[in-house]
């Protein structure tokens, strides 16, 4: 798999739709998880810091399709710092261009607005880069939004994490499974619909689901 992180002047971001921009309510905002990315839904826990001490989370994120639950509040130096669940429906299209909906791949962290930049992390194949990446210059290009990538490299894992020790391909279907909600309860999503979001055999993902946690519970058994 492969990770791109891209970069964007807050101010360039402005330019689209000032009016209902969250960005121009808030200082600061750092996505510490995503609990959930699929073609019906967004669910991420967030830090933000307001710019003004008045403002409301509704205020950022008025729309009827946003659900906003408050985790902690903390003061951080003269600033109040609040750590909140969002919850939202995506959109079939942004500015009449393809929405979320059309990303394969997977927002991965960092994912923050600090020091008047912001910055995303993209996480999928070489296709679903390359696929990403137009779709961002589709969303930009007509209102002269300038990015740059920041890096685009091999995604590594950390030898502690567990998914280091599958394959690849193990880890690609295993993620994509956990994002797509293949092992919640119950399940969002079926084998063979997976099979097709990864156009992929029913029997080869069947196997290499299996095989990948195989390897994981072969690695907790070893570990406990």
């Amino acid at each position: 798999m492969r990770r791109l992180i891209v970069e964007v002047s807050r101010g360039h971001l402005s330019k689209l739709d000032p009016e209902k921009n969250p960005l121009q309510k808030i200082n600061s905002m750092e996505i510490l998880h995503f609990l959930r990315f699929d073609p019906q839904e967004v669910a991420l826990i967030a830090r933000l810091e307001f710019n003004k001490p008045d403002i409301r989370i509704e205020d950022v994120f008025p729309n009827d399709l946003v659900e906003t639950q408050l985790l902690e509040r903390e003061k951080e130096k003269e600033n109040e710092v609040y750590t909140y669940l969002i919850k939202s429906k995506l959109s079939q299209t942004i500015h009449g261009e393809p929405g979320l909906r059309a990303v394969r791949g997977y927002f991965f962290l960092p994912f923050e607005v600090k020091d008047g930049k912001v910055k995303i992390t993209y996480l999928g194949t070489a296709k679903q880069v390359k696929d990403f990446i137009k779709l961002f210059e589709e969303l930009c290009d007509p209102v002269g939004i300038r990015y740059r990538v920041v890096s685009l490299t091999d995604a590594q894992f950390s030898p502690h994490s567990p998914l280091s020790r599958l394959t690849e391909k193990q880890r690609r279907v295993f993620i994509t499974a956990h994002k797509l909600g293949y092992y919640d309860i119950p399940r969002k999503i079926r084998l063979v619909q997976l099979a097709e979001r990864l156009d992929i055999a029913y029997s080869t993902l069947d196997m290499q689901l299996r095989r990948a946690e195989r390897r994981l519970m072969n690695h907790i058994m070893n570990e406990s």
